[in-house]
């Protein structure tokens, strides 16, 4: 499996996985549509540097989706609106063994005895923290928040094809 030092959250990525290595440190499994590559950051900061890249800190993105969703908990993180990139997280977003997960690129969800499954798009199934429900509801805000966003960019572009004033009283050439 490639390994690389860092990572931002683009289209194509699907899950970013927590793994612990021989010495301890916490790197991630990042799971995109076509391939799967080691990084050696953990998720937090991988997210975190994505939100930043995307022109915000964390916590502005997290501020934002309040706003949207309020009184919810571990809320979503939209990078993209416009490219379905909205990661959310099975757990605390600080807890080490959380994974961040695209809404966008989930199929289904099952479970398996104890166990919560994910099927992708792209046919793979991947082992996720907590309950059927819980991540059915956290997809939930996902689609929420960028849908808002893009209600939101939908009603700026149409103010921006409105006329300040008449055009009477110009002379026209």
């Amino acid at each position: 499996m490639l390994v690389k030092e860092d990572y931002l959250v683009w289209r194509e990525t699907i899950i970013l996985k927590p793994m612990y290595t021989e010495r301890g440190e916490l790197w991630t499994i990042v799971h995109e549509l076509y391939r799967k590559l080691i990084v050696q950051q953990s998720p937090f900061k991988i997210i975190n540097d994505s939100c930043e890249s995307a022109g915000a800190s964390y916590q502005g993105m997290v501020d934002a989706a309040k706003l949207i969703l309020p009184g919810r908990k571990m809320l979503p993180v939209c990078l993209s609106a416009g490219y379905r990139i909205c990661m959310l997280p099975t757990l605390s977003p600080v807890h080490e063994d959380c994974m961040w997960i695209s809404y966008f690129y989930v199929k289904r969800t099952f479970e398996k005895g104890t166990k919560t499954f994910i099927e992708c798009r792209n046919r793979e199934v991947i082992e996720i923290n907590g309950s059927v429900e819980s991540f059915l509801t956290k997809s939930g805000h996902a689609q929420q928040l960028v849908l808002s966003y893009l209600d939101r960019q939908e009603e700026m572009w149409e103010l921006s094809t409105y006329v300040a004033e008449s055009y009477e009283g110009y002379d026209a050439y």
